[in-house]
């Protein structure tokens, strides 16, 4: 191979593999994203400006029951998720903080 079919296939490379960082959607440098496990359950989230999306996986075969403690500026709530084996999922709260991500037991 020539120097300059060398050259080509090296920008050609760059190229992709630039591309390739701009599509994965990375998270800005200063989110924090909490993983863990409970039970059954998988799970992660991010720190958002506005929202907080939790996604989940049941990673058992049996059908177990998510539950999500978050507080709002004022108060806490419950969210509690009926998820079948295997099952994944995710919730959107809006202008909330996770405090606990717990498996409540089987359903």
């Amino acid at each position: 191979m020539s120097i300059r079919n060398r050259v080509a296939a090296f920008a050609a490379a760059s190229v992709v593999a630039a591309g390739l960082g701009v599509g994965l959607g990375a998270a800005p440098a200063s989110a924090d994203v909490h993983r863990g496990v409970a039970g059954c359950f998988a799970w992660s989230y991010g720190d958002g400006n506005s929202s907080v999306t939790v996604y989940w996986h049941n990673r058992c075969k049996t059908k177990h029951k998510l539950k999500i403690k978050y507080s709002l500026s004022w108060t806490t709530k419950n969210y509690t998720a009926v998820v079948g084996g295997n099952g994944k999922g995710h919730k959107k709260f809006q202008t909330a903080s996770i405090v606990s991500i717990k498996d409540g037991g089987r359903a």
